[in-house]
């Protein structure tokens, strides 16, 4: 049977880009992940890794014209691509995003970002239609194959997890994700029981962990054992410290794999298909 859903990693890093020649093998771009269908596009995050996104989507006539993008949170990491997204520009597609309720409305970060002091576009020069989404309900449904739920987490700040059913395949996306008592908490890993995919946060090696206390991540021990916890077929590691070079996150794959035998450290440009 032919797998329906195609997932790619487009960024990976964490906090900000690292074009370092050391950094290469994984990528610098920051957060981003698709997941398309032959008749979906659904996206997880606006990093930096959302440009070369965007231009694969407008260079592909059969690209569905809607577009439907969750937000985690609203840190610079997550949202700083937006701008650079090339569908904004065509009035071909539909762009819906969503992101947790807040302090301040979503579109009016957005607006925020396109203010003419810290960016020359507006509003006005996009030609897609965009629609904003606070989630209030926990739970967006895309299409008849397509939902998805959403969880909050720790984070400064507070993030959101998210589970997507598609195409029935689970694909749960937990990222900025802080477990304070050390350990994976229950409500979490009830919400991803038996994903088919998890994706998760792994900013830290477990040395550095304890000095980073209150900055909102995770270890990649913690990524593993979340993942055995919620009885997982496979882990996508992500999210890493812009500190770590390539073989440093190799090895962290390495020590990842002899704890869960079906972990993959993401890399920019890695697909899986589900």
């Amino acid at each position: 049977m032919m797998k329906k859903n195609k997932i790619t990693f487009w960024g990976v890093r964490g906090s900000f880009p690292t074009p370092d020649h050391d950094k290469m093998n994984y990528g610098g771009h920051t957060s981003c992940v698709s997941i398309e269908t032959e008749k979906e596009t659904l996206i997880m995050d606006m990093g930096t890794g959302i440009k070369n996104l965007g231009e694969s989507i407008v260079s592909n006539p059969n690209s569905p014209s809607e577009i439907n993008i969750i937000l985690s949170h609203y840190h610079w990491d997550h949202i700083i691509g937006f701008p650079i997204f090339a569908p904004l520009f065509s009035d071909k597609y539909k762009i819906n995003i969503y992101g947790k309720k807040d302090d301040v409305k979503l579109k009016e970060i957005i607006k925020h970002m396109l203010n003419p002091i810290f960016w020359p576009v507006s509003f006005d020069d996009f030609k897609a239609e965009l629609n904003f989404y606070s989630i209030d309900n926990n739970e967006i449904k895309i299409s008849n194959s397509m939902n998805i739920k959403s969880q909050i987490h720790h984070h400064p700040h507070g993030a959101l997890s998210y589970k997507i059913t598609s195409q029935n395949k689970m694909i749960s996306y937990i990222t900025d994700c802080e477990y304070l008592s050390g350990e994976p908490n229950k409500k979490l890993i009830q919400f991803v029981n038996n994903s088919d995919l998890l994706i998760h946060d792994a900013h830290f090696t477990v040395e550095d962990l304890p000095n980073h206390k209150g900055w909102g991540h995770s270890s990649w021990k913690q990524a593993v054992t979340m993942a055995q916890k919620s009885k997982s077929k496979q882990l996508a590691l992500y999210h890493y410290s812009p500190n770590y070079n390539d073989t440093q996150i190799e090895s962290v794959e390495s020590d990842s794999k002899k704890a869960f035998k079906q972990t993959i450290a993401a890399k920019q440009g890695l697909v899986i298909y589900l």
